[in-house]
């Protein structure tokens, strides 16, 4: 399929209606499942089992194939949740997660009324897994898991498990994004490596410890393939100073202020983030508060302003913009 000819607008419009039939079309799968089901057909055909059915004969992975089981289980006996797919309020992952629930509840012989189930479930539509989780381990009253463990594995690295309060969970996701840059992977162990090697060389020393080695690894394997630097600079760009970058990331609370031009949605990106220029240098704008925006990586926006002048990308403060995007002189 040649995409070349395809406007922004029509690629987006594009999407969102195949996206639709997907959301339709899984609706309809998990009716035909349940339908399987109930004249036993996965017996009658050789497999032992639905799940199994899903799994040899429709070709589904073991993960995909418990997703729409479990699903399709919680459409039999909640008929309202079809609307709630088609439209995307409600996704597989979080249908998965209220069925697991309700098996448990089960198991314990407490009684789950189609009404809770019904409540529930909205309080849960067009949130995030993990806002999703938290929302069923409030209304069933799951047990929080307080105990730490600390597994040894067979090549030499260790499984940790813990519970973190939320305002714990909440300053790491701060030193997560503040790190961004040092560990573009954005990895839990990456970040609290980091975070552990700073602290011990600010109480021992550098010594031959050296803390962004690792994190820093998928950062330099990426700008490793860059191509050759750019014509030099035709006029001199004062660096914006710290004080200032501190200033403007608070002022936009620590996230992206790009907005869509035709929605007017915020980006609201809060990982690698830059500080960059509302008007480019090579319009003549300052390095001052007011001239500055902060922006997530790459800076697209910045991209088109540059463009618009004519002007070289180096006006764009990310050396690894100048890779993904060449000059477009």
């Amino acid at each position: 399929m040649d995409f070349k000819k395809i406007s922004n607008e029509e690629l987006n419009l594009r999407l969102e209606k195949l996206a639709r039939s997907e959301r339709k079309l899984t609706h309809v799968i998990l009716l035909h499942i349940n339908e399987v089901d109930s004249r036993d057909l996965h017996l009658k055909m050789g497999y032992e089992s639905l799940f199994s059915y899903l799994v040899k004969a429709l070709h589904y992975s073991e993960s995909a194939a418990y997703r729409r089981l479990q699903a399709a289980r919680l459409l039999k006996t909640n008929p309202e949740v079809a609307a709630k797919i088609e439209s995307g309020a409600l996704n597989l992952s979080q249908l998965t997660q209220m069925q697991r629930c309700l098996q448990a509840e089960n198991k314990k012989g407490t009684a789950v009324t189609s009404q809770k189930v019904t409540e529930v479930l909205v309080s849960m539509e067009s949130k995030s897994i993990f806002e999703s989780e938290k929302i069923l381990a409030t209304e069933f009253d799951l047990p929080a898991k307080a105990n730490e463990i600390t597994k040894p594995q067979k090549d030499d690295t260790i499984r940790i498990e813990f519970t973190l309060t939320r305002e714990q969970f909440e300053a790491l996701k701060q030193a997560q994004s503040l790190l961004s840059h040092q560990c573009p992977d954005g990895s839990w162990s990456e970040v609290i490596t980091q975070l552990a090697k700073k602290f011990n060389q600010s109480r021992m020393g550098k010594g031959n410890n050296n803390p962004t080695t690792e994190c820093s690894e998928t950062a330099q394997s990426n700008t490793a393939t860059k191509k050759p630097s750019m014509a030099p600079r035709t006029r001199y760009r004062p660096a914006i100073t710290a004080k200032t970058k501190r200033y403007l990331l608070a002022k936009a609370h620590q996230a992206c202020e790009y907005q869509d031009p035709r929605t007017g949605r915020r980006c609201q990106a809060n990982f690698q983030l830059e500080v960059d220029h509302i008007k480019p240098l090579a319009l003549g704008e300052s390095t001052e508060q007011k001239t500055c925006e902060s922006s997530a990586e790459p800076t697209i926006n910045s991209r088109q302003k540059s463009q618009d002048c004519g002007a070289c990308i180096w006006a764009i403060l990310t050396d690894e913009f100048f890779f993904k995007w060449p000059n477009p002189a």
